[in-house]
Order: C-alpha cells, then structure tokens, then sequence
C-alpha cells in the first residue's frame, strides 16, 4: 500500500522504493498518519487556493483587457456602429443595454465614450448599470469617467452617492493604476477613516494592487505604504494591509523585500494571526522559484516566535521539495534538525531509529548510483601501440 502511494506521485527511484519498504514493515501507520495531515492541512490548502484563485482571477482581467485592446485595434468593437449623434436620441433601456455590453466585453473606451455622451445629453442610465461601470473605470486608471458617473448617479440616488464617499476609493484605485501611489494612499486612509462601511471594499483593492504592483515599487512608495499600514494598525488595530505587503515583499525577487517581510513578523506580533494562512500558498509558490534560503530564514523566525504548527507545515513542504529533486541528504539533516530542536513533526518523522536505517540504505545506495554514474560516463582510453 506504502508503495503504491510512492508510485502514485511519481517518486519512482531505487532510493524510495527503498525507503517504502521500510516505512512498510517498521511503521505500518505512515499511510494512516499521512491521511490524518493532509486531513489537517486541508483548510490550509482551501484557503491557498482561494488566494490563488484570486489572483488568476486578476491576471485574467488583465489578459483580457490587453486582447480586448489589440481587437479593438484592428476591427470595429460593437459600440463604434454607434455614432455618438444617435446616442442623444436613445431611450434608456437602449442605453442601458449598451453600457452592460460595454461592462461585459470590458470595452472601457466605449464605457467611457457613453458616460461622456450621457453627462452631454443629459441621459441618465439605470443606477445598476453605472455602479457596475465604476470599477472597470477604475481598473483602467480612468479617474475622469468615475467623475463622471458620480454625477449620474448624483441625479438619481445622491444619498447612495455619499454612502459610497462619491467613489472616492475607486479614484484612489485609478490613480494608483496610473502610477501616484503616495497620493492614491491619502485618498484611501482618508475614506478609511470617514466611512466605516467601505473598509471591506477598500481593503480587497488594496490587496490586488499591492499584491499586483509591489514588485516594481519605489522606495518612497514602499515607504509609504508601511506608513499607511502602520496607521491602520496603530488606529484602527487593523492588520490586513501589512499582511498583504508582508506576502508581496517575501514573494519578490529582491533581498531586501524577503529581509524586510521577515522583519515584519519580528515586528508586528499581531501579524502573526494574519498571515497563517498565507504561509503554505507563500512557501509553495517560493519553492516554484527553487528559493530555498527565503523557506529556512522563514522557519528560522517561526520557531522563534513559537509558531509550531506553521514551523511543521513549512518543514514538510521542504522535505516533499527535496524528495522531488532527489536530493534524500536534504531530507535527512532537515528532519535530524527538527528532532534536535523538538519540532513537533508526524509520528513517522519522531522515530530517530527509523531516520538512521532510512538514511543509511539512503546513503548506501546514493553512492552505489553515483558509482554506476561515474562508470557510465569514464571515456574508453584507446592506445595506439
């Protein structure tokens, strides 16, 4: 059964095949104490996938605006059969009906040629229509369109214009598209503060950009971003900002940003509870790069901060890292690390005698295959004489 499971996922050399066999006979239970931490980790995992989920869901966005781009370059998109005369003479179910295409084909230039029209002409659309045209406006960095529908909307329900803070955080989403991160900041700190209601709202944009536009920050921008953090902290005893910066900064390639997320736990000890569920999608996705140095200075602060649970989850997704790249000696100092610093692992990893046979046969035949290796490739040395 062991075996088979090994097969399963691929690991099919001699050194695991090995390994299996002993894991068959001296620990009956490894399959079972497997079910029981994939049984653990499965909240981990759904919450992973969410983020991850996320996060595709806004690449996709962004494909298919530039596919739309390139189409509207080349042929007529459904709106340009529309003269911008004939839109002054339309009843507004037809406008309406053009704005829904518009927001469904993500055409933001003819969302944008319509709104203009509708402040010209006096016509105002359905409120539906305009609320779900704000966020396109703003994901394209169009801050004039989102003025331009709030005055629409003004017409129609002005009290809803100012429960939503005239779109304000919308405003601050297309002015950091179009790159015034720190200025973008002061409009969202100020609705954050004024309107109690857009706080949901505003912290799930700020999770795409800083998550999306992190990586080709400034230094002032950076700056003042952990700034604004620390605000949301300090006032509102709000962590999830700093959560998504630590996971962008970690996730970066520079240095300096893995050093200065990691400084963030040191730092902020309620951030801790924010990023638990983060670390898997974080150690998986850095692991992809084969970014192993950022993956043990990260173990290294959560068992300084008594994070065992999270210090076990990164530690097996290390070693399941190195079985996958055949390189067993990894598997064994990690695992003799973990048992010299009381690392609570599954059963099967705490039997320091099964580790020894498991390395030794481990041992044993890595320098059997590297020996067949070296004899495969000596050249054949032909002497003339």
């Amino acid at each position: 059964m062991a075996l088979k499971a090994i097969r399963h996922i691929g690991l099919l050399s001699p050194m695991v095949f090995l390994t299996s066999r002993k894991l068959q006979f001296i620990c009956p239970l490894f399959i079972h104490q497997r079910a029981d931490d994939e049984d653990n980790n499965a909240l981990d995992t759904f919450t992973s996938k969410l983020v991850q989920n996320k996060s595709s869901k806004w690449e996709r966005r962004k494909a298919l605006a530039r596919n739309q781009a390139a189409k509207t370059s080349t042929t007529d998109s459904f709106f340009m059969k529309n003269s911008p005369h004939t839109i002054q003479h339309m009843d507004i179910e037809s406008i309406n009906n053009l704005f829904q295409q518009a927001i469904d084909y993500d055409d933001w230039k003819a969302l944008t040629d319509l709104a203009k029209q509708c402040v010209k002409y006096d016509k105002v659309p359905s409120l539906a229509v305009l609320l779900n045209s704000v966020p396109l406006c703003s994901y394209n960095g169009d801050k004039d369109t989102i003025i331009w529908i709030s005055q629409l909307c003004e017409k129609i329900r002005p009290e809803l214009l100012e429960e939503n803070s005239n779109f304000e955080h919308y405003i601050a989403e297309a002015v950091w598209i179009k790159g015034n991160i720190i200025k973008s900041l002061e409009i969202f700190q100020r609705v954050y503060k004024e309107n109690v209601y857009m706080r949901r709202q505003i912290r799930n944009i700020l999770e795409h950009l800083i998550l999306s536009s992190v990586a080709n920050h400034s230094e002032a921008s950076l700056i003042s971003l952990i700034n604004f953090s620390e605000m949301l902290i300090r006032d509102h005893n709000d962590y999830f900002t700093l959560g998504c910066l630590w996971q962008a900064c970690i996730l970066s390639k520079w240095f300096s940003d893995q050093q200065l997320a990691l400084g963030f736990l040191d730092k902020y000890q309620g951030l801790c509870k924010v990023i638990v569920n983060k670390i898997s999608y974080v150690v998986k996705a850095t692991l992809q790069q084969h970014d192993t140095e950022v993956v043990y200075q990260l173990i290294e602060v959560l068992l300084r901060l008594k994070m065992d649970s999270e210090v076990c989850q990164v530690i097996l997704s290390l070693i399941n890292y190195w079985i996958q790249q055949g390189d067993f000696r990894q598997c064994k100092e990690i695992i003799y690390w973990a048992l010299q610093n009381n690392v609570k692992l599954p059963a099967v990893y705490n039997n320091e005698k099964l580790v020894k046979i498991l390395s030794k046969d481990i041992v044993d035949i890595g320098l059997k295959l590297s020996e067949q290796e070296k004899k495969k490739k000596r050249p054949v040395t032909e002497y003339k004489f």
